[in-house]
């Protein structure tokens, strides 16, 4: 083999051990549960203005929202209580509820569930909130021809005796 084809087959390994590499990266990137791009975001970003409309109806219903999490066991979903109140801090009864809940460090796992009406403006699902720390909240309620929408955070801890 003469010197000269040496360099021909150098750059042809040297680019295919970055077309590799470049390769390994991109299933990396792609599989990390931390990273998350928020679903719909380009819709959202062309329906702005209804996202702003929807902002002033929730002030102008001036409802509330606050949200609980039970002590999280290892294998178990967790029950989240949502609990609503209209403007006037009365329990906000007959409405239809939907939660979306995400774990702030692996925000692409997104859980979604119908709550369920407990009475006196408690609204309930069992959703897998497993991990201990900040999950962010997504409310929408919808009464008559009313519709809101709030985002809150709760804090989830373990049970007292199941671990670290």
């Amino acid at each position: 083999m003469k010197a000269a084809a040496g360099w021909p087959i150098g750059i042809t390994a040297m680019l295919g051990a970055s077309v590799a590499a470049n390769l390994v990266m991109m299933r990396i990137a792609n599989n990390d549960p931390s990273f998350s791009v928020e679903p719909n975001y380009y819709k959202k970003a062309v329906f702005y203005d209804s996202t702003m409309a929807q902002s002033h109806r929730n002030l102008d219903l001036g409802w509330g929202v606050q949200a609980f999490a039970d002590s999280i066991a290892p294998g178990k979903p967790t029950r989240l209580r949502v609990v609503l109140r209209d403007a006037q801090a009365l329990p906000l009864i007959g409405a239809a509820v939907d939660a979306t809940v995400l774990f702030n460090a692996r925000a692409n796992d997104l859980s979604t569930a119908a709550l369920t009406d407990e009475g006196a403006g408690v609204y309930t699902a069992m959703l897998p909130i497993n991990t201990p720390g900040e999950w962010e909240v997504r409310v929408s309620a919808r009464r008559d021809t009313s519709h809101f929408t709030s985002s809150t955070r709760i804090s989830a801890v373990r049970a007292a005796g199941t671990g670290r």
